[in-house]
This record gives structure tokens, C-alpha cells and sequence, in this order.
């Protein structure tokens, strides 16, 4: 078993899926909240995303944003994203959008439904139909809260 040069196997593992799936995976190194979307979300639901995270207590700098379409030309298939997801570790999931949640079902051979909190090998995960449309309307914005607001409080 490889070890960091400060003996944490588990620091080894995040930074090789970092070094793997880099062209994958922006914000936060550490993967408190992992938020994956088809593609890279707009900057306003980043914001929003990152905002929700402060106010659950894992602080402001606590989402890593994972886009199953990397743009470059890569995708994550079910076993790549299975392996990148556990290599990151998170405390909890967001998928973004429907194509998300369908490719978190199908890594994890589970039903990861919209509109509600899941559970994703052991993790609390919440489901958007397309997280960044909800942020058009004032409404749609106070239902994504609601969901946000399943998501485990840090320290819970």
C-alpha cells in the first residue's frame, strides 16, 4: 500500500484521483460535497452551490464540481465515475442535472431519483432535474433550498 510522507493512504488516494480525473474535477481538493453534472455547471450555480455548503456548515470552499463531459473530449463511463467518486470520498452527493443522476444509478446500480434525497452507498445524495434552470425563478430557487437542506449538516 503506497502511503504520503506523512503516512495517510487516504491522502494518496485523493491525490490520484485528482492526477487521474483532473480534467474532470474543479474546486475544492478535499470533496466534502460532491457535485456532478453533465456538463461544468454556469458560474451561478457554482455560487449557489457553494453558498448552500457554507450554510450546511462544510464552509464556502467545500464542493468539488465534477462535469461527466469534461469538454476536451473525455466522458466518464460507470466504472471511471465509480472510481472517481470513491477515490474523492465525499460526505455527501449533489447531481446537478437528470444525465448526472442517471449516471450516479448506474455506477452504483441503484435508483437515484429527482426532486428527493437518495441514499448512494451510504451517502446522502440530492437530485436535480437541471440545477442551474432553477435559478431562473424565484420559486424553483426556494425548492432547490428545500432540497439542499437534506443534505447532512456538517458535524450531524
Amino acid at each position: 500500500m503506497k502511503m504520503s510522507v506523512n503516512g495517510n493512504m487516504y491522502e494518496v488516494t485523493l491525490n490520484e484521483t485528482w492526477d487521474l480525473f483532473g480534467a474532470h474535477l474543479d474546486g475544492a481538493h478535499a470533496a466534502l460535497v460532491c457535485v456532478l453534472s453533465a456538463k461544468p455547471l454556469e458560474e451561478r450555480g457554482c455560487t449557489a452551490l457553494r453558498s448552500s455548503a457554507d450554510a450546511l456548515g462544510y464552509g464556502r470552499d467545500a464542493c468539488t464540481f465534477i462535469a461527466l463531459d469534461a469538454g476536451d473530449g473525455s466522458l466518464l463511463d460507470e466504472q471511471a465515475l465509480f472510481l472517481l467518486m470513491e477515490g474523492l470520498d465525499p460526505v455527501c452527493l449533489v447531481a446537478a442535472d437528470n444525465d448526472a443522476a442517471e449516471a450516479l444509478g448506474r455506477a452504483y446500480r441503484c435508483s437515484v431519483e429527482t426532486g428527493k434525497a437518495n441514499h448512494v452507498f451510504g451517502r446522502t445524495c440530492i437530485a436535480f432535474r437541471d440545477f442551474d434552470a432553477m435559478l431562473d425563478d424565484g420559486q424553483d430557487k426556494q425548492i432547490a433550498w428545500a432540497l439542499l437542506k437534506k443534505l447532512p449538516k456538517f458535524g450531524d
